[in-house]
């Protein structure tokens, strides 16, 4: 039996409409006359409806036997939390946006924002301990549903899936441009539910890497850069799982290394081309001085006296390495279908 859940996620930039995958889950803005809502907010609160059932239960143990009566709620929180999760990286890994919840609820030192001239407000108010979250009193009861609930906004747009990825994609940069999704969505979860257990696992993996890449590239970028090659590697890893090379017999050494592996999975999903090719090649050749030199960029530290063109071609590199992180896992998931 299906047990329906709503919750809270965020976006960087406004959602402007809902989507619904078939009977699986669908995700609207909140309605911002019932709930909290401020005019310079850069997180947009929006709401995530799904279900549950049985197969989804995760068992939770509590060892304390003071709170052993906790552990049911421990259960059914795992099991919510997991699905939400699951659904918002790959919404995240598909699109060129990040749909997130908030994960640490320990507490910071800030000022609330209460007026419209931030300056004004900072020199007038002493600084408070918050609380991460996202609250009135009304939201048990606007929360709770027994069904999907019926949107009047509009469904979200979707372009075309060629020019999704690689042209002037909004990456969370610009509030005044909604989100918009590929024409290929439907698709795209289509494959992904009619998937293996362990094949699902591996996606869900690498679109976790991809994940990481989002939340990082503005403040860790050279680990962003590593996260997304992960989220290449897992993918290739899928790929040729069931491949066994052969060993050369007078060096010993497996005739197809990991570096052609990386460059022929690039080719094959993402496009056969000869610059292509040299593209790939130079990519593997910057993941590999990261990874086994501890060599950061350039554009690294948050001063740094470099030209422009410097800063430009990097900053092009990492967003393409970035698109390519994701691409690498939905060209797989539509050529598999």
């Amino acid at each position: 039996m299906k047990e329906f859940h709503s919750s809270i996620f965020f976006t960087k930039v406004p959602l402007g409409g809902h989507y619904r995958y078939s009977d699986f889950f669908q995700i609207f803005p909140v309605d911002s006359e019932k709930m909290p809502y401020f005019k310079y907010q850069n997180h947009y609160p929006n709401i995530l409806e799904y279900w549950t059932t049985d197969d989804d239960k995760i068992e939770m143990s509590i060892e304390n036997e003071e709170f052993k009566e906790y552990t049911d709620l421990k259960s059914r929180t795992a099991t919510t939390l997991l699905k939400q999760d699951k659904i918002l990286n790959l919404l995240s890994a598909f699109t060129n946006n990040l749909f997130f919840r908030y994960y640490d609820h320990s507490g910071f030192w800030g000022i609330p924002r209460l007026k419209d001239n931030a300056l004004e407000e900072s020199n007038e108010s002493s600084s408070k301990w918050c609380v991460k979250i996202y609250n009135s009193p009304d939201m048990p009861r606007y929360l709770y549903i027994k069904d999907f609930s019926e949107q009047t906004s509009p469904e979200i747009k979707r372009i075309s899936n060629k020019e999704f990825y690689t042209k002037n994609p909004n990456l969370d940069y610009d509030s005044n441009i909604e989100i918009v999704l590929p024409s290929t969505i439907d698709v795209l979860f289509d494959t992904y539910y009619s998937l293996a257990p362990e094949i699902s696992k591996a996606i869900d993996t690498a679109a976790l890497y991809a994940v990481s890449a989002i939340e990082l590239k503005s403040n860790r970028k050279t680990l962003s850069l590593v996260a997304s090659f992960l989220a290449m590697e897992t993918m290739i890893n899928l790929e040729y799982r069931d491949y066994k090379p052969e060993k050369c017999l007078e060096c010993g050494q497996l005739r197809f290394s990991i570096a052609r592996k990386f460059r022929e999975y690039l080719l094959k999903y993402i496009g056969d081309t000869a610059n292509n090719k040299k593209k790939f090649n130079d990519y593997y050749s910057l993941r590999s001085k990261i990874i086994h030199t501890g060599e950061h960029l350039k554009t690294e530290l948050l001063f740094n006296d470099l030209p422009r063109c410097v800063k430009e071609e990097e900053y092009l590199t990492r967003l393409e390495i970035l698109q390519m992180g994701k691409l690498a896992i939905t060209n797989w998931l539509l050529k598999n279908q």
